[in-house]
């Protein structure tokens, strides 16, 4: 039976997207709504209405990343992976499938080698980097500790001789340190591209190599802690589809290398993005897997990394007494490691002090309505910093002035949003730029008032 076409358009009717929309329920107007909802989750703020869902039905195809958005909307919706062929959407010919692969990109067991230089492509603006995926809720599904190596056999084969030596391995570590502080200093956007580059070019060819044991070891887990950390600069600026790609890879390589404790600072890294993006169950069960995994791998101070995770993601959802005793739990395993100088977000993986954890300790009071005590925790936080935590101390600044404000002290949020804009011309960081929005909409109601008409000034040039 030939397909009917549009007598003014020419196009094709998406029925498959027609029936999507009927088997979950949504007007069109709903549709759209959810589409923008999964696109701010990667920075991208679209105002799609019923008048887009329309031209859709009829046939037109959006271009990317639209229609990744779109699938994953439904995906969402009817609780089953979709892909771009399932909504209509995908290369013309290709019958729908049922698998949740190819037009996604969710390969059950992804070559990580191919996936670092895959990613490398996305190294633009937002609407680029969505491209690059969408965060997708069913790829925070992942396996335990246990699960994950009894998938992945240990390969037992004989020994070649290798093109890379100890003194390529050792400068591959030492970029992770690199990497670290810039991010930490100047914000995730700022080397974001040069990192992801120089996976694709320097690392991933030599994850495909033969090589001694222990030589292999030292570059997985070097390859580990820099595709972590490029899923990290992708949280901080908010491109969170890569970002969570990239943990995902970070995941198979800790995997690969049989090392329990940087598969654990991945999920935990997956849980605080999860939280952030408001999935608040993902976050939580994410946080106890990553204290399950971490248990005989870790010592104490990565172990209190863990803890005050799930104390925040307990919290999140609604679990006043599991957060309190998992903020607690943290408190001790900090109290019984021996080094607390450790830098919090960035490599080396799974790094905490106190300033992190009364970090943590201001958000779970902050989620159980104690506003008080968050602006307590948050000050000890930010005196604890150390300097070279430029981006913290900023996003800490901003966080603080909002509680402030939350509690009605006009003049000390002044000062803590003044601390914040002495930082935000130093930082590339999406992270900052939205915390630099949130400062100028909460003050605008202040406007009269001559230290905020001074504040909103400096932040205009800024």
């Amino acid at each position: 039976m030939p397909v009917r076409r549009s007598v003014a358009t020419g196009r094709v009717p998406n029925r498959q997207l027609r029936a999507l929309l009927e088997e979950v329920g949504w007007t069109e107007d709903e549709l759209a709504r959810r589409v923008n909802g999964v696109a701010a989750e990667s920075g991208l703020m679209l105002r799609l209405d019923r008048r887009s869902v329309t031209h859709w039905l009829a046939g037109r195809r959006p271009r990317p990343p639209m229609p990744a958005l779109i699938a994953e909307a439904f995906s969402r919706g009817l609780r089953r992976t979709l892909t771009l062929v399932d909504i209509g959407l995908g290369p013309e010919g290709r019958r729908p499938q049922r698998d949740g692969a190819t037009a996604l990109g969710c390969a059950s067991r992804p070559d990580a080698g191919a996936e670092l230089t895959q990613l490398a492509r996305f190294t633009g603006a937002h609407p680029q980097a969505v491209a690059g995926g969408a965060y997708r809720l069913a790829l925070l599904t992942v396996p335990g500790w246990a699960e994950a190596v009894e998938s992945r056999p240990v390969k037992v084969s004989v020994p070649e001789v290798s093109r890379l030596g100890p003194g390529q391995v050792a400068t591959i570590e030492s970029m992770v340190q690199v990497f670290s502080d810039s991010d930490t200093t100047f914000g995730g956007g700022r080397a974001r591209a040069a990192l992801m580059a120089y996976l694709t070019s320097d690392v991933a060819p030599w994850l495909r190599e033969s090589m001694d044991r222990r030589l292999r070891r030292r570059l997985l887990s070097a390859a580990t802690e820099l595709t972590y950390l490029v899923g990290f600069m992708c949280f901080d600026d908010e491109c969170h589809g890569l970002a969570q790609r990239y943990y995902r890879t970070a995941l198979e390589l800790a995997t690969r290398n049989r090392d329990p404790a940087a598969y654990a600072v991945t999920l935990r890294a997956m849980s605080v993005q999860a939280r952030v993006l408001g999935h608040r169950r993902h976050a939580e069960h994410l946080a106890e897997v990553a204290v399950i995994t971490s248990r005989g791998a870790a010592r104490p101070v990565h172990k209190a990394f863990f803890w005050g995770q799930l104390a925040v993601a307990t919290a999140a959802a609604d679990n006043r007494r599991g957060a309190v005793s998992a903020l607690s739990a943290a408190e001790r395993h900090l109290d019984q490691a021996t080094s607390v100088t450790v830098p919090d977000d960035g490599a080396p993986m799974g790094g905490y002090h106190p300033a992190a954890l009364f970090h943590q300790e201001a958000a779970v009071r902050a989620l159980l309505g104690d506003g008080k005590g968050a602006i307590t925790a948050l000050s000890a936080s930010i005196r604890h910093r150390p300097l070279c935590e430029r981006r913290s101390r900023a996003i800490l600044h901003a966080r603080l002035a909002e509680l402030h404000l939350d509690q009605g002290h006009l003049e000390s949020a002044i000062a803590a949003w003044q601390a914040f804009v002495e930082d935000y011309p130093q930082l590339t960081s999406g992270r900052a730029c939205t915390a630099l929005d949130i400062m100028r909409s909460r003050l605008r109601p202040h406007g009269t008032h001559p230290a905020i008409r001074q504040l909103l000034a400096r932040a205009a040039a800024a």
